[in-house]
This record gives structure tokens, C-alpha cells and sequence, in this order.
């Protein structure tokens, strides 16, 4: 087993201090131009590396190739990773990274004067690391492992196939793209041109293992449009729209929220609101590795607000439901050889093969429904999008040995 912990501190540091936050507000493609200039200097370095066939797409999408050393006809395999980091924590502030080395077990501090200390508690992969070599922000932003963990592991996953030739492997194929954070990375992006046959993208959580299987998403949009009145005269004639959102919201149950589920359960989660006297507006989040749970929340939220259009028989009270990815496991299911290389891969370099499933999203799962296959693997990072994220120098080490190891199984497939 190599160890990498050395490289990809170095890289994975280079790669933290570029500014590259993504904007949920933005409506241009890719949504800041500070990822366009990461992409640049992304390409540089793939260029320094000698990769062939390096493309930098009008949206953002990087895309190279590792030739094959061998001969002979094999699949052709992808690594991807995203370039933004989480919209909020670091725009306008350069990211410190800190090394805490043998890592002893209980509280991280990671920065006592603003009191960002992570108890383990609410981190349970640190108890796993105990004795690793662990990195963290300075504590006045995020650390930006997500995804740039994933970066640093592909690029030295790169350098040492090519410092070492007598590895054998087939075409690799490379993408970084933009603004996964706000749920458009798969945008554009060109699979047929990408050319591989299946692929995995390096961005999962510290001893998640190989994760192919993620919630079904939906979006609910709910409009108000009330009645107006006097306040002084209102009675029989008012329709407040802040109240009637406040009813729709309340009547929700306490037991199908975000704050109160866990697993495999799903919910659904109001994530914005808007209310004056004349409209309101709402916004909420439906989650749930079911389909059939999915449309049946989605149904119930319905059903609520056409209760309370009996109650408020003057406005106009309007739901439309965005159905936004799906779960990648019954695609994967019927296409196992991916994780199925990559379980043997993890468990061969020590690492915990089976993932559980991820309670969010994930490219990959747009990509599988694109046609590319694209479970999602470790990439040692955790609690991340906030001032306690960490991650493991130790877990990544690791990672960048089993992501060869799979390169090399692919060769002796048949």
C-alpha cells in the first residue's frame, strides 16, 4: 500500500485556497466565473501531466484522457469530481488548511477562540479515525473537501499511473465540472463525447464506502394570492396570505419532516417562504428512496391545501410539483459491473466497500439516468458545508490506492 497522505496534502491545499463557490441565485452557465478560472488552472495541470484529448467546454465542463498502456479492447472507465464548493462559507475569504496530526479520539479543536469544536458525537466517522492525520479549515470557513477531496484523490490517482507505466490499465476518462452544489452539474454535460463506459464520482463521506443508491427529489412550488381588505374592516372580506401560508405550513406532519427523520425515511421540508398582505409564496423539499412514498407525500401536501381552499374560498391557492433526479439504484442494479469493481477494489485497500444509502443527491445519479452509470465512492471527507468539516489524509491515502487497484482489475476482466 502507497502512502499519499504527503501529495494530497499539498494538492488537495493548492486546490483550497481557489476561491470556487457556486450561486444558488445566479442564472448564467456555470453559475460564478471564479469556477471558470479554477477549471483553467485544473486544465493546466492535466496539461503538465500530458493527458490527451483536454477539453475545457463554454459551461465549465473539464474533460480529459489517460490513454491505455496495454493492449487489447476493455472498458473504458470515469472519474469525476465537482469544482464548486458550498455556495455559503468562503466567498471573498481564502480557506487555511491545518493539519492535526495521530488524531487521539475525543473532541477536534479545530479553532477554540470562535468555538468551533466537533464533538464525535455528531461526527461518527471520527471515532473511526483514530491515529489518522486529519485536516480542517482554520474554523472561519468551510474546508472545501466537497469536492476538492475528490479532485486531489483523481490527480494523484493520475500522477502516480503515469510516473508508473509498469501498471497496467485501459482509457481513463477525467471530468470536472461546475455547480453540483445548486444541482446543475450534469447540465450539458456530454456523455456520449465523455466516451466511457461507466464511471464513479469521488465525492462521498469519510467510510461511506461505494453509495449507489440516493433519494428521488421533487419540489413543490406553492402560491398565494389572498384577499385584501382594510385591517380596521376586514372582517368577512380579508383573506390574509400570510396566514393561509402559515395554515398550509403547520398542517404538515411533525413526523415526515427533515429535523425529525433519519435511514431510509423519507420527508418533506419547506425551505423558503415569502408572505405580505396581497401574496405569499413557499417553496418544499419532498425526498424519499421510494417513488411511491415520494408521490404519495407529494399527494398529501396536495391534499392539504385543497383543504384549505375551503377554508379561504376567495383566493387562489396554486401547487406545481418539479420532479428533479431519481434514485440510481434500480438502473444499477440491472448494471452491477461498476460497483461491483469497486467493492473488490475497497475491500483489497482496507476500506469499508458497502455504502449506505445517501440521504441528498448526487451527479451521479442524473449521469446514470443519462446513460452513465456512475455510482459514487468515498472521498474521506465529513460534516462538510459548514466550519467543522474534516477530513482524513489517512482515508484519502487509502482511496487513491484503491482507485488503481480498480484501473488495474478492469484489464483482467474476461
Amino acid at each position: 500500500m502507497i502512502n499519499f497522505k504527503k501529495q494530497v496534502l499539498e494538492t488537495f491545499t493548492k486546490y483550497a485556497q481557489i476561491e470556487s463557490g457556486s450561486d444558488f441565485k445566479s442564472q448564467s452557465t456555470p453559475s460564478t466565473q471564479t469556477q471558470v478560472e479554477f477549471a483553467k488552472i485544473l486544465k493546466a495541470d492535466l496539461e503538465k501531466l500530458g493527458l490527451q484529448d483536454i477539453k475545457l467546454a463554454s459551461t465549465c465542463h473539464l474533460t480529459a484522457k489517460l490513454p491505455a498502456n496495454v493492449d487489447g479492447k476493455y472498458p473504458v472507465v470515469g472519474f469525476l469530481a465537482h469544482m464548486d464548493t458550498y455556495p455559503e462559507g468562503t466567498i471573498g475569504r481564502q480557506v487555511k488548511v491545518c493539519l492535526h496530526p495521530n488524531y487521539k479520539g475525543g473532541d477536534l479543536v479545530i479553532n477554540k477562540e470562535l468555538g468551533v469544536i466537533l464533538k464525535p458525537e455528531l461526527s461518527p466517522a471520527l471515532k473511526k479515525c483514530i491515529g489518522h492525520d486529519l485536516i480542517t479549515s482554520a474554523g472561519d470557513t468551510l474546508l472545501g473537501t466537497d469536492d476538492k477531496a475528490g479532485i486531489a484523490i483523481i490527480m494523484e490517482m493520475l500522477k502516480y499511473l503515469i510516473a508508473h507505466p509498469e501498471i497496467k490499465h485501459g482509457d481513463i476518462r477525467i471530468a470536472f465540472t461546475p455547480d453540483e452544489e445548486i444541482a446543475r452539474g450534469p447540465d450539458n454535460f456530454d456523455v456520449p463525447a465523455f466516451g466511457a463506459d461507466f464511471a464513479y464520482t469521488l465525492d462521498g463521506e469519510c467510510g461511506d464506502g461505494i453509495a449507489y443508491e440516493n433519494f428521488n427529489a421533487a419540489t413543490v412550488n406553492i402560491s398565494v394570492k389572498g384577499v385584501l381588505a382594510h385591517p380596521g374592516q376586514a372582517k368577512g372580506i380579508m383573506e390574509n396570505p400570510v396566514r393561509i401560508l402559515a395554515d398550509i405550513i403547520s398542517k404538515w406532519p411533525e413526523n415526515k419532516l427533515a429535523e425529525t427523520t433519519e435511514g431510509r425515511q423519507g420527508f418533506l421540508t419547506f425551505i423558503d417562504s415569502k408572505a405580505d398582505f396581497t401574496t405569499a409564496t413557499a417553496s418544499a423539499m419532498v425526498r424519499s428512496f421510494e417513488e411511491t412514498e415520494l408521490h404519495a407525500m407529494v399527494k398529501e401536501l396536495e391534499d392539504i391545501i385543497a383543504d384549505i381552499r375551503k377554508k379561504y374560498p376567495g383566493s387562489e391557492i396554486k401547487a406545481d410539483t418539479t420532479y428533479t433526479y431519481k434514485n440510481m439504484r434500480p438502473v444499477i442494479d440491472k448494471n452491477p459491473m461498476a460497483v461491483k469493481l469497486a467493492k473488490e477494489a475497497f475491500k483489497e485497500c482496507g476500506l469499508v466497500s458497502e455504502g449506505s444509502p445517501i440521504r441528498g443527491g448526487t451527479d451521479g445519479a442524473r449521469l446514470t439516468y443519462m446513460g452513465l452509470i456512475t455510482p459514487n465512492l468515498d472521498a474521506g471527507y465529513a460534516t462538510p458545508h459548514g466550519p467543522f468539516e474534516w477530513a482524513s489524509l489517512d482515508q484519502m491515502s487509502k482511496i487513491i490506492n484503491a482507485l488503481i487497484c480498480l484501473c488495474e482489475k478492469i484489464t483482467k476482466l474476461g
